[in-house]
């Protein structure tokens, strides 16, 4: 999978996440994809589950 990361750069997100690795919500576009990102987002968050994003998002804006 290729994946473009807005407002962060591969190594910034490696550093951080200490992985290479990243969690993927499929949408049609870009709003959808912000949605779908603060779905689950808060989902993991209410089973306990650190959650950081990184770059730009709908939650950082």
């Amino acid at each position: 999978m290729h994946a473009v990361l807005h407002g962060v750069s591969r190594d910034q997100f490696m550093a951080r996440h200490k992985a290479n690795h990243l969690n993927v919500a499929y949408a049609p576009d870009a709003a959808t994809a912000d949605r779908a990102l603060t779905a689950k987002a808060a989902f993991f968050a209410g089973l306990g589950m650190p959650v950081h994003l990184c770059g730009d998002t709908a939650l950082s804006r």
